[in-house]
């Protein structure tokens, strides 16, 4: 089952970065939460998102010229600002699984101190520093429960290939393509999408194989997660069949191949605003049952090679997409 994650613990419910909101998310049965730390001038690791305080406490200023005695004057939301370390006894004590988020550069060997003996994720936005912690993790012995993970904000052309460049073992995406889980998971790596609010994203989200959604509200999207999965198929999909011909395969509900750009199989479109993207709507190839099933055992496959080995298998399969009026290629 996908992972139910807090993000910044569960900010919509309570504060966020707080022990409370810590505890929260838990209450709302999340299996694991994310914090997000920063250093004080003194050098003692904190829970906070920002570069200041002041969006998150009645004080002001950076985080990093407060020393640890003045971020524990201020009020974070009913409490003082909490220290990883409190963090991470209070993760432990409710038996969920942190997952720390490093906002600036240099932590990694401070935050790896923190987390031995725990089973946890380490990321951020810094990917240089997710591959320098990797690097430090392959020096100890005592850290087999640390794994690392690169967040992306934007849609870059081979996210994968950016997870494999630091050594990450997930990766958390703010923007999603369907092929993103599938090449993802052929590489051993898993994908958390963040930050997923509503149930009906989350459920598209695990349709797609979604290994985990990071939330800001663990409450509103809990019943989607522990629900049970559903293959899109012939028994439960309501649009069935999408393609229009009988004895579809819908095992690649979401083309692998997207945006191909064949010209036999879609076409550039514009919006009413004047957008430009591919669209593959009449395309029914991954649907064929042979195709379907050569892709599974294939998955680096393109369409040329799609269809080569259809027009030298069953023949009366491509004819009868073609019958449908929606077939090319």
């Amino acid at each position: 089952m996908a992972a139910l994650i807090g993000h910044r613990g569960a900010p919509a419910l309570a504060p966020e970065n707080t022990l409370q909101g810590i505890r929260v998310a838990h209450s709302c049965g999340a299996e694991m939460v994310e914090m997000d730390v920063r250093l004080s001038s003194d050098g003692v690791l904190v829970l906070m998102h920002d570069e200041t305080v002041d969006r998150t406490t009645n004080g002001s200023g950076m985080v990093e010229d407060l020393s640890i005695r003045e971020l524990r004057c201020l009020d974070a939301g009913g409490e003082p600002v909490p220290t990883l370390r409190e963090a991470l006894r209070l993760v432990e004590s409710l038996g969920i699984q942190p997952v720390v988020e490093m906002k600036e550069e240099g932590l990694e060997e401070l935050v790896l101190e923190e987390l031995v003996g725990y089973k946890a994720i380490v990321t951020s936005f810094y990917h240089r520093s997710v591959l320098e912690l990797h690097e430090l993790l392959r020096e100890r012995k005592d850290a087999d429960g640390i794994k690392t993970g690169i967040i992306i904000s934007s849609l870059p052309v081979n996210p994968v290939d950016l997870a494999l460049d630091a050594h990450a073992d997930a990766i958390f995406p703010k923007r999603v393509s369907p092929n993103i889980f599938k090449i993802a998971h052929r590489k051993g790596i898993r994908v958390y999408p963040w930050t997923v609010n509503t149930p009906e994203r989350a459920a598209w989200l695990l349709r797609l194989g979604a290994d985990g959604l990071v939330t800001d509200d663990p409450c509103a999207i809990r019943d989607v997660l522990k629900a049970a999965p559903m293959n899109t198929g012939r028994e439960n999909c309501k649009y069935y069949p999408c393609h229009h011909f009988e004895g579809q395969d819908c095992t690649h509900c979401f083309c692998p191949l997207y945006p191909c750009k064949d010209p036999e199989l879609g076409r550039f479109v514009r919006t009413k605003r004047g957008k430009r993207f591919w669209s593959c709507i009449d395309c029914v190839l991954v649907h064929i049952p042979e195709i379907a099933r050569y892709l599974e055992e294939n998955p680096d496959a393109g369409t040329e090679d799609l269809k080569s080995f259809l027009g030298t298998t069953r023949r009366a399969c491509f004819r009868r997409a073609e019958r449908a009026g929606k077939g090319s290629g």
